[in-house]
């Protein structure tokens, strides 16, 4: 390539690593021309709990309270009172929770706990973990405590206080119509999935819709009753309306007007403006669970407000602002040490380093909200990626550097090394990738940094295998003396 061109197309990729980096990090900007402002990705990051702090509360089944309610409902009884309370419940051994022994709740059956209740409260915390990951979350927890509540604890952000407050609604799926379930599912073999396959959420006009995708059956079914249904503009003006309803246990949950069906019976329901998106897709995670999963035989009491408790930040209020100081420090030092040490070679080590910071800081802004919260385990992952770019980047200089000292020119020598140090640089990418994908696969509670660290390996494996070479051979061909590129010197040199 000519002296030139290589000129030219440095001078490009400097500007345009600086605009990439401007946008990436730089704090938020009106954009010229219009009333918005541009937001960096490094803003659109969801917190951890480590970094953001949590909401977190426990969810207590019907006629199971904590020992904490039941101290305080005793004190405010009267002493004639008080032991025919204290009958009522039975507090297992080991635990801090009462359960009521009313015969009738079949929880507590002949002074022991009844396996089938405890059975079903540690199902309704696997179907609330998984819905809690549809939401989007990835750093949360999920744990069942002293066998019959539930602990609940997700990241501190706009709407975990109403994820909260959906996570509980279980029961079976129905289909009612004006009250009634409809006559296709009164018989007990009938399954709803056998008339809907899913729910899925779309924006049309500044509107959140609701879609159920019905089955060939499913849609003759709605024709059916697609008469008797009221339109909505008549339900504003009417106190009662006839509606098709999608319900979860006893919770309303979808609302199907004569206009909400279309000409071949597809079933789309407005619910918001696009801008509350996120409720509408609480609402369709919590339909398309039900219709996976099935019922939960147990009903949770009703949270309140003053349920949801918060946490601050494990590592401080300012940890985020700390850790961008921190890092903006590193990668200086970075720089200067490579452009030290290696000369304008260090400076492709910059541009690389740079690279995978662009690269990994619009993945985690902009892939999915949710996947990318960013923990302390996203933090390790990410470093780890950047450590190894410049490691590697510095031992391919070495071999450079010895190729040169055996007496061969220049261009001889960078071919040389890149070539002698790729089996190696390959070896380390294949090992950490293959990690990566088995974590990602075969660990249980580590997905999320398993998906950052695949992220970071295969754009570092990027930065070293193929962006570090290109940019060098561009930069060496502008180059006017080879020898000062490197930082090289010989005394005698008849092929320079």
């Amino acid at each position: 390539m000519g002296k030139k061109k290589s000129v030219v197309l440095m001078t490009l990729l400097t500007i345009v690593m600086v605009v990439l980096c401007a946008l990436t990090a730089l704090p938020t900007f009106p954009i010229p021309g219009t009333i918005y402002d541009w937001e960096p990705a490094v803003l659109k990051y969801d917190l951890g709990k480590d970094f953001g702090g949590s909401y977190y509360t426990y969810y207590y089944p019907e006629g199971v309270i904590s020992e904490a309610e039941f101290e305080s409902n005793l004190m405010m009884l009267a002493d004639d009172e008080k032991q025919e309370y204290q009958n009522s419940y039975f507090k297992p051994e080991g635990t801090n929770l009462y359960l009521d022994n009313d015969p009738d709740k079949n929880i507590v059956i002949g002074g022991q706990v009844d396996a089938e209740f405890e059975a079903a409260v540690a199902k309704a915390a696997d179907m609330i973990a998984e819905r809690v990951a549809a939401f989007g979350y990835s750093d949360f927890r999920v744990s069942v405590v002293d066998k019959y509540s539930v602990k609940v604890e997700l990241p501190k952000d706009t709407y975990a206080p109403q994820a909260l407050s959906f996570l509980t609604v279980m029961g079976d799926l129905s289909v009612e119509s004006g009250g009634t379930v409809v006559e296709q599912l009164q018989s007990k073999e009938a399954k709803v999935s056998d008339y809907v396959k899913g729910f899925s959420v779309f924006t049309r006009y500044k509107v959140a819709y609701m879609k159920v995708h019905l089955t060939k059956a499913g849609k003759e079914m709605v024709s059916g009753l697609k008469a008797g249904l009221t339109a909505s503009t008549a339900a504003s003006n009417s106190s009662s309306a006839t509606t098709l309803d999608f319900k979860i246990g006893t919770n309303t949950i979808l609302s199907v007007y004569q206009d909400y069906i279309g000409d071949y019976n597809d079933v789309e329901v407005p619910l918001q403006d696009a801008s509350n998106k996120a409720f509408v897709d609480m609402v369709q995670i919590l339909l398309t669970t039900s219709l996976e999963q099935g019922g939960v035989d147990v009903t949770f009491r009703s949270l309140l407000t003053s349920d949801i408790r918060q946490t601050k930040a494990a590592f401080g209020e300012d940890i985020m602002t700390a850790l961008y100081i921190a890092l903006a420090i590193v990668i200086a030092a970075i720089c200067v040490i490579s452009v030290l040490k290696m000369g304008r070679f260090g400076v492709v080590n910059v541009y690389m380093t740079l690279s995978y910071l662009i690269v990994v800081g619009i993945c985690f802004g902009y892939i999915t909200p949710g996947v990318f919260e960013i923990s302390l385990g996203s933090l390790i992952v990410f470093l780890a990626g950047l450590v190894l770019v410049n490691v590697l980047g510095a031992r391919v200089y070495n071999a450079i550097k010895a190729e040169f000292e055996l007496g061969k020119t220049v261009e001889s020598s960078v071919k040389a090394g890149f070539n002698k140090t790729l089996g190696a640089t390959v070896d380390v990418y294949v090992v950490l990738l293959l990690g990566s994908i088995a974590l990602l696969f075969g660990a249980a509670g580590v997905y999320t940094m398993a998906l950052q660290a695949l992220i970071c390996v295969i754009t570092a494996a990027f930065c070293n295998l193929l962006w570090g070479r290109a940019i060098n051979y561009v930069f060496l061909s502008a180059s006017q003396n080879k020898y000062k590129y490197f930082r090289f010197v010989r005394e005698d040199d008849d092929d320079e």
